[in-house]
């Protein structure tokens, strides 16, 4: 098997980890991982559903944030020299078009650079079915 796949197969593991949870990582309920074509990348996809919307029916701002959190840090374990530990110190979210219950949204998120003490990562939203760029984040955690 490559090490392509194992990668895969190892982000589907913790995604699926974290739906089982009691804990806020259920957050990963319905994603799926669609590859991983270099190391400190990922891209998932999401159907929006009932669940993830607002009072205006579209994609809450507050779940674009979460998985920009949560599928950055994704991201950073796909890198050899992942950190032991990392904790989110700063997060911004460009919010630049809604998406609709029914769609499916693909989420890219990729390691700009892994330093000694912080690592930036970054991800994009689209709409899987047209491309359009939905959102894009910034997250930046300390690691050691």
């Amino acid at each position: 098997m490559s090490t392509s796949r194992n990668i895969l197969r190892t982000l589907q593991d913790l995604i699926t980890l974290g739906q089982k949870s009691d804990k806020f990582n259920r957050i990963f309920e319905g994603i799926r991982v669609v590859s991983s074509r270099k190391p400190g990348h990922i891209q998932c996809e999401l159907d929006i559903e009932e669940r993830h919307l607002n009072r205006n029916d579209t994609l809450h701002g507050g779940m674009i944030s979460s998985l920009t959190d949560s599928v950055s840090t994704l991201a950073l374990e796909t890198i050899e020299r992942k950190p032991l530990k990392s904790a989110s110190i700063e997060l911004s979210v460009s919010f630049l078009k809604a998406a609709k219950k029914g769609e499916t949204i693909l989420i890219d998120a990729e390691t700009v650079k892994l330093g000694r003490t912080l690592a930036f990562l970054s991800v994009e939203f689209r709409n899987k079915q047209n491309n359009e760029l939905l959102a894009t984040g910034k997250h930046t955690k300390y690691v050691s």
